[in-house]
């Protein structure tokens, strides 16, 4: 059953799934827009004129051949465009076509695979395979170039079925063979893809009941076409936007929706976010933050301008290294983020975060000023705000008085009046933003 929350609550979360949360002046716009006007512009994000985050990314002079640099202008996209869901598709795209720079030991392809995704981010699943299969950084990670007539290396052939498409249990070995022989040639030289016509075979294959001197694009077209394709999508997509363990008349919902528009991402969203059951018990707050969701969305949500340089490494520190996934398969996710070394990681990132918001207010306004523009007078004043600021309010009765009392007294248990006293008030301030963004409610999206 739908739940009876406000609208309000449910374009936070769609904020939160179709991107990395919002400020409060983000939320105060897309509230004008009402929920299906918001979901409309973020399903169309070549509406949105995004040149101001263009031109400060110039300005920030990142070097694409830098390992480092590529990170921190990957965060700094995340953070700052103003097409939110085309980011969060691009990191989608990231794990389903998981490919590390530890193998491919070229930041400036790994930079280009990225372009890749963020171009067809919301667009045909066709024309991304196809692109994906002949991209530079991906036919080294999966050695590819090494796929030669009469040698061909599987490795491509096995993955393009079993993790990009129609899933185990939906071909065979002599499937992942024939598929083999298709893609040899397809190399790739300095200047990008290149097909290697005398490293090809040309022999007749036979691949998933079809039979014919096929290629590379023929196999690409049989397998997009193919009905377990558009489910094993659908499933992914559902289970990284909106919930695990889809039901399967969802994630056939989905799955009609991508077979009906030729094979459109944007089609199989649209159908995710207008699902009843996004707006319902069983989505909200029910999925663990990623570490790019924990770290953008505390960057977004507290208004944080300068990033510090290091925010990329925090992230691998918490088990999200950006370009450098795991394994082929990406991350696990879910409750794969959580351990007692990964949750100390994303504490400690909470009191980065807390020390870079209240350091930059510090510089244009006092503690007491900053209450007193948003008409808070007491401890449970401030509690109240920054719960909802921060966890939508959702967070038990027992915590919220924990945590009055921890900003209305000191260590000793004597009252205090941090009101009138600018250093305590300050503490407390940031004390209390910490100790709410270490609850568990802060921890799910």
């Amino acid at each position: 059953m739908p739940s009876p929350r406000t609208e309000t609550v449910w374009i936070a979360q769609l904020l939160r799934r179709a991107g990395f949360g919002c400020t409060p002046q983000e939320l105060k716009y897309y509230k004008s827009l009402g929920y299906e006007g918001t979901l409309d512009e973020l399903l169309n994000p070549k509406n949105v004129d995004n040149a101001q985050l263009e031109t400060a990314i110039r300005e920030q002079g990142f070097d694409f051949t830098n390992s480092n640099d590529l990170r921190r202008w990957w965060l700094y996209r995340m953070t700052f465009s103003r097409r939110p869901l085309e980011e969060k598709m691009t990191l989608f795209l990231h794990g389903h076509f998981a490919t590390s720079d530890r193998k491919v030991r070229n930041p400036h392809a790994m930079y280009l695979q990225n372009l890749l995704f963020r171009k067809y981010a919301l667009g045909d699943f066709h024309q991304l395979l196809l692109n994906v299969s002949k991209d530079p950084a991906m036919i080294i990670w999966l050695d590819n170039q090494q796929n030669r007539k009469g040698k061909p290396n599987e490795n491509y052939a096995r993955e393009v079925m079993e993790l990009f498409t129609v899933g185990i249990g939906n071909y065979g070995e002599a499937d992942i063979k024939e598929a083999a022989k298709a893609f040899t040639g397809w190399q790739t030289r300095p200047e990008g893809f290149f097909f290697n016509k005398n490293q090809h075979d040309n022999s007749v294959k036979n691949f998933l009941g079809k039979s014919g001197n096929f290629n590379g694009e023929d196999i690409i077209a049989i397998l997009v076409k193919h009905p377990a394709t558009g489910r094993f999508l659908a499933r992914k997509l559902i289970s990284f936007f909106a919930h695990e363990n889809p039901e399967k008349s969802f994630v056939e919902r989905v799955a009609g929706a991508y077979a009906e528009s030729k094979y459109s991402l944007c089609a199989m969203l649209k159908v995710i976010f207008n699902d009843r059951s996004f707006r319902s018990d069983k989505t909200y707050h029910a999925k663990i933050k990623s570490p790019a969701e924990l770290v953008v969305g505390s960057l977004k949500v507290l208004q944080i301008e300068n990033l510090d340089n290091d925010l990329p490494q925090m992230m691998g520190a918490m088990g999200q290294d950006l370009f450098h996934p795991p394994s082929v398969k990406g991350w696990d996710g879910g409750n794969a983020w959580i351990s007692s070394e990964t949750m100390m990681e994303r504490f400690n990132f909470a009191a980065r975060a807390v020390g870079m918001r209240f350091d930059e207010l510090s510089a244009t306004a006092t503690p007491t000023q900053l209450v007193e523009r948003q008409g808070m007078k007491n401890s449970l004043d401030l509690v109240n705000y920054f719960c909802n600021l921060l966890v939508d309010g959702d967070i038990p009765r027992s915590a919220r008085d924990r945590l009055v009392e921890y900003a209305s007294f000191d260590p000793d248990g004597k009252k205090v009046s941090m009101m009138e006293d600018e250093r305590n008030l300050d503490a407390k301030l940031r004390g209390l933003v910490h100790l709410i963004m270490t609850l568990p409610t802060y921890q799910l999206t």
